[in-house]
């Protein structure tokens, strides 16, 4: 009788204990990207008396069941009804990074890691004589990037000289989240009363390629030049350790028709230079245009062609091999129009080496003038 009323007493208790606290999550439904917003919830105490107890907390990931992050608050006081609880009040908190696949900042106003999560929460007293676990709570959530990939050129809905454009695109934000970043690419044709999403998703691609770690593709001089009577439209998706993160839009674009030259002057682009061999492109009508930042206050520097469209990519003989430069931004020009070296529709590569000895580069398309 003694250890049957014993035991209705032990599990009195613990049903007691476990209603002293209920613990409300209040994490945002959509948008949840820095640490400090794991912070926001309301702890009620039913019991008379102040509750001492830490808060911690464990992030798992859903694709693997693999803890990510924890984290461990002050120890804090919670006065009888309802304490409502924001970063500011649970700081310091002590994070512990579990996966080092997960890019995780460490401080703690840093980013969450990108993905799908398990977040659960435990109230843990310790103004006993043996820490208790008082309270639990979970929530599932997704954190998506800031941005996902951004489109750059083809512009959307626009029209293109090049019939093997260079693709360009900016990475998901922030990039720093990231661990292995790279891109799948994909190229379709847009058939009649289809828009770019739907050909995108119902069309064998023209171009296809995964694992990209550039943030720009050269369509392959192996394909067939694209048509200038269809209309094309791309998308690029962003993956991390393996794990998709993001999708960029859908854009379209056409390829220009050739056709005589109209009496209108053509408006006059100009490329900035890049420490990346991929990372600016233009087309060359005899004259290239090229913009550079001159912060090493050069007068002469010297510059080198490359033909890419060879196999053996070799430098092109030049008669002359320095540009002029003045301090500052420089809205150059180059004329090729007399250079007999340069073919029609080859791509090219510009490399300007600086006093630094950094080199910065632009590749063009040459495209002979009617």
């Amino acid at each position: 009788m003694k250890k049957y009323i014993l035991l209705i007493l032990t599990i009195t208790g613990v049903l007691r204990l476990s209603a002293q606290v209920v613990l409300n999550l209040q994490l945002p439904p959509a948008g949840l990207t820095v640490k400090s917003q794991l912070w926001n919830m309301t702890v009620v105490n039913t019991v008379s008396q102040p509750v001492q107890a830490q808060i911690e907390l464990s992030m798992i990931n859903v694709a693997n069941n693999q803890p990510v992050l924890t984290a461990t608050t002050s120890v804090l006081t919670f006065p009888k009804g309802l304490k409502q609880l924001h970063a500011g009040d649970v700081a310091p908190v002590t994070y512990n990074i579990q996966d080092p696949a997960f890019r995780v900042d460490g401080s703690p106003e840093g980013f969450l890691p990108v993905g799908t999560f398990q977040v659960c929460y435990s109230i843990v007293r310790v103004d006993l004589e043996v820490s208790e676990r008082i309270a639990e709570e979970c929530e599932t959530v997704v954190i998506e990037p800031i941005s996902p990939p951004q489109l750059v050129s083809p512009g959307d809905s626009g029209i293109v000289e090049q019939t093997r454009p260079l693709f360009n695109w900016l990475p998901p934000a922030p990039v720093q989240l990231f661990n292995n970043l790279v891109y799948d690419f994909s190229l379709v044709r847009v058939e009649p009363l289809q828009t770019g999403a739907e050909a995108v998703q119902q069309n064998i691609p023209l171009d296809r390629e995964s694992n990209v770690t550039a943030t720009n593709r050269q369509y392959p001089l192996s394909l067939p030049e694209l048509d200038t009577s269809r209309t094309y439209a791309w998308q690029v998706v962003a993956r991390s350790g393996g794990t998709e993160v993001a999708r960029s839009d859908v854009w379209t674009f056409r390829v220009r028709k050739e056709g005589p030259e109209t009496l209108s002057p053509a408006p006059v682009y100009y490329s900035r230079l890049q420490r990346e061999t991929d990372a600016a492109y233009g087309v060359c009508r005899g004259m290239l245009y090229y913009e550079y930042l001159n912060e090493t206050n050069d007068k002469m520097v010297p510059f080198k062609i490359y033909d890419l469209s060879n196999a053996s990519g070799k430098e092109l003989v030049s008669d002359s091999t320095v540009i002029s430069l003045h301090y500052g931004q420089n809205m150059g020009k180059l004329d090729f129009s007399h250079n007999a070296m340069l073919q029609d529709k080859h791509v090219y590569l510009f490399e300007l080496i600086n006093s630094r000895r950094e080199h910065w580069y632009l590749k063009f398309q040459y495209r002979k003038s009617n």
